[in-house]
């Protein structure tokens, strides 16, 4: 056996069961980042440990007390004669849930809630550096479509606004001031010089939720005046 390397018994997708010898064990969590050999729990292949292009997947647990999270160290063997599987990359596991809206923002806007959820998957995969921009995306197509559910321009004059002109014409006073500072954060994320450096990208998403809640009142609130009209007076 080579110096300093390591047997892994590997559970094969035949059902039976084989060792491997590979290089080294992960020396760092990819969720905390923190060092220290963790402890193995089990490895998988789809074939036999001794195939040249099998890839071995071995899941191991952090050492780290704050941590203690489960990992997948994925093994390969670079040559047809050697015997030593060599880690090529570590993995943790990424856990998603979507975020729904209602159905009156939904009609609303059909995209936008779409547009939100990458946004969210790209934070949540820690891509801090475009999430934003994302959020800002959903932003515009929601107040723009918005207009167009109130019928105040035609979708073809909304879509060339830019988004500060298109949610200047939004008539509900607190839509718009919602609305209007989602925007100025929106725009923080994109352009190269940041304004309002106390707020972040936990503010922005936070006032789109002011935004959509408000949206969906006003519709809620529109569809009981237009099913209940006030009866006339005799």
């Amino acid at each position: 056996m080579a110096r300093d390397t390591f047997v892994l018994n590997i559970d094969l997708e035949s059902g039976g069961r084989s060792s491997a010898q590979i290089s080294e064990y992960p020396d760092k969590c990819p969720t905390c980042h923190e060092g220290g050999q963790p402890k193995f729990v089990l490895a998988h292949s789809l074939g036999a440990a001794w195939d040249y292009d099998e890839v071995i997947e071995a899941i191991f647990k952090c050492p780290i007390n704050k941590c203690k999270r489960y990992y997948i160290g994925y093994y390969y063997k670079p040559s047809r004669t050697g015997d030593i599987f060599f880690l090529k990359e570590t993995l943790a596991p990424q856990f998603w849930k979507p975020i729904y809206f209602s159905d009156e923002i939904k009609n609303i806007s059909s995209r936008f809630e779409r547009i939100y959820n990458q946004a969210a998957i790209a934070e949540n995969f820690g891509l801090d550096e475009i999430a934003g921009g994302g959020y800002r995306k959903s932003l515009e197509f929601l107040v723009k479509d918005y207009l167009i559910y109130l019928k105040l321009k035609t979708k073809t004059q909304i879509a060339e606004l830019k988004l500060s002109k298109a949610v200047a014409l939004i008539n509900d006073n607190r839509i718009q001031v919602c609305a209007k500072r989602a925007a100025w954060l929106g725009n923080d994320e994109i352009h190269f010089n940041r304004v309002w450096e106390n707020k972040d990208i936990q503010n922005l998403k936070e006032l789109i939720k002011l935004s959509t809640n408000l949206m969906e009142s006003d519709v809620i609130a529109k569809k009981y005046e237009k099913e209940m009209p006030e009866k006339k007076k005799n």
